[in-house]
């Protein structure tokens, strides 16, 4: 055999072995039941504490305890992931949760039960944020990072935006119980397609050596960044800025998403509106990110794109509430919300990855998520106070004025 068809023989065979790496690796979609579980019982939680005799303080507390108990969660996972240098046993404690306490919640009888088994479930299912990036960095080549991990999160994206789909339809025929229960049941095929899909690999993932990935798909009911890379926190004076914006922008979001249910209850809508609400919001995000993250040029043009969109959406649902809640009025809002998330996202994690130098990356990143989660969950517990002494108007007048002061920050960011 000559030297050439030797080379083109060995070029050949090694053609194929890498044609046969799945473009998308198949365990991704183990996390489309799980997704369609967390995504349709997402908005259950309001609901049912209005049911049980809650008030808008009750649905602000139970937020703000479920963010805050998500964001301790994924920090503790993330790091037990890390020193034990495992990632499928804390996806699959994270795919148990849904089964085990969904039916927990459907029990509840009183808000306060429900509330405790909330703040629990969201502290377990956290050991499934962190933990999915580093195995998608397994996954897929080096180069590829940024693709995998974009593919990753519209997989699952887009498992929630149909999750709250099926909780649209099957909320009219179904109570809140009933619904919690049926999500728990469509969790459960995540179990074992996680276990047979999973490949576990240990290795260790420097977590300061990972770029800040801002791609999410849907802008979550939680409302706060779905993984946090450390707990140390470091204001550079080049992201001072944005960070107090950031904390400015979180606060008006708690202010205004745990409530915009309560507002639909409230002007005498059923639980079917509140989740075409969400679906509006969540497929408006998706189809919005690729085109957002294709064309962004300048980042910070961008963001204050994203901060003018988003203080008009809370401008409409202060409109909304001057209309005794018009519905139509609530689903611009939404339309709105889902619209400037991408614009805002993508952009506010450009500029951190920008601005901080390559050994801060890690910890700037850290910072812009600890500092995110901690300006909603304050917001959540405020809105609920605001809504049950002054009313929806004002708390969202509030909202609409913390994201205009957002918006001045960002225009004297050098």
């Amino acid at each position: 055999m000559s030297q050439r068809v030797a080379v083109a023989v060995r070029n050949a065979s090694v053609s194929g072995r890498y044609s046969r790496i799945p473009e998308v690796p198949r365990w991704f979609y183990s996390f489309v039941p799980f997704k369609i579980a967390t995504g349709g019982s997402s908005a259950l939680v309001s609901l049912y504490i209005l049911e049980l005799g809650g008030s808008a303080s009750t649905v602000g507390i139970a937020f703000a305890l479920a963010s805050l108990a998500s964001m301790l969660g994924a920090l503790f996972w993330g790091r037990l992931s890390d020193r034990t240098l495992r990632r499928k046993p804390f996806i699959l404690l994270g795919f148990a949760s849904v089964p085990l306490f969904l039916p927990l919640m459907a029990l509840s009888r009183t808000p306060l039960q429900l509330i405790a088994v909330n703040t629990l479930y969201s502290f377990f299912l956290a050991s499934t944020l962190p933990v999915p990036i580093a195995l998608v960095l397994r996954s897929v080549r080096k180069h590829r990072w940024d693709h995998g991990i974009g593919k990753f999160n519209e997989i699952s994206g887009w498992g929630w935006a149909f999750g709250l789909l099926i909780g649209f339809g099957l909320s009219r025929y179904l109570s809140v119980p009933e619904l919690f229960a049926t999500f728990a049941l469509l969790g459960l095929p995540a179990l074992p397609l996680a276990h047979r899909t999973i490949r576990e690999a240990p290795v260790y993932i420097n977590r300061r050596a990972i770029r800040a990935f801002g791609n999410y798909v849907v802008e979550k009911t939680r409302y706060f960044p779905s993984f946090v890379l450390h707990t140390n926190l470091s204001l550079p004076p080049s992201l001072r800025e944005l960070y107090i914006s950031l904390v400015l922008l979180w606060v008006a979001i708690g202010l205004y998403f745990p409530q915009m249910p309560v507002l639909i209850r409230d002007s005498g809508y059923g639980a079917d509106v509140v989740y075409l609400a969400l679906i509006v919001n969540s497929v408006v995000s998706a189809l919005n990110y690729t085109r957002v993250g294709q064309g962004m040029r300048d980042k910070r043009a961008t963001l204050t794109k994203g901060l003018l969109i988003r203080m008009g959406a809370f401008s409409v649902a202060l409109l909304a509430v001057l209309a005794d809640g018009a519905l139509p009025l609530v689903m611009a809002s939404y339309v709105l919300t889902g619209y400037s998330w991408a614009f805002i996202s993508l952009s506010s994690t450009g500029i951190v990855g920008e601005k901080a130098g390559e050994r801060e990356k890690g910890s700037a990143m850290g910072t812009y998520n600890v500092l995110s989660s901690a300006g909603y969950v304050a917001g959540s517990a405020l809105g609920g106070s605001l809504v049950s002494e002054v009313g929806f108007g004002p708390t969202l007048g509030l909202a609409v004025l913390l994201v205009g002061g957002s918006l001045a920050v960002i225009k004297r960011m050098s």
